[in-house]
């Protein structure tokens, strides 16, 4: 085997092995994905949160009672196209519920003090209409 073959049995041995490493650090492109509608399911869930609290303060401290005076367009979650759920819990504690693709509490990148990790399947978020609405990550 001459110097040539030797180098490109090199080089595409060093690219497989670059593909096979991205692939055990960041996920199959499905993998990816699902990160991906979750995280616009939480930017739709912290953009609701936000119009929910600012009607809470625009009516006297009182949470809405149900979601139908505002837009589809933000009580739809993006990913799923189901409705996001809404309840009230007390004057100011209210939760958002949410479908997710994948549960992200393990990942590496998380950070533990995030208040938006979340387990695969349905569930609730408790925010309260007095405090800010935690910020959303960038990444996940």
């Amino acid at each position: 085997m001459n110097r040539n073959r030797w180098a490109a049995l090199g080089a595409t041995v060093a690219v497989v092995a670059v593909v096979i490493v991205g692939f055990r650090l960041l996920g199959s492109p499905g993998t990816q994905r699902m990160m991906q509608a979750d995280l616009r399911t939480v930017r739709s869930l912290a953009d609701l949160a936000q119009q929910i609290n600012g009607r809470w303060a625009r009516a006297g401290d009182l949470l809405p009672g149900d979601l139908k005076d505002f837009p589809n367009s933000v009580t739809r979650d993006l990913a799923t196209g189901k409705p996001i759920g809404y309840r009230v819990k007390s004057v100011r504690d209210y939760e958002l519920c949410a479908t997710f693709a994948r549960d992200n509490r393990n990942d590496p990148a998380i950070n533990t003090a995030d208040p938006w990790i979340h387990p695969k399947g349905d569930y609730c978020f408790p925010l309260d209409a007095s405090q800010p609405v935690p910020a959303v990550p960038f990444y996940y």
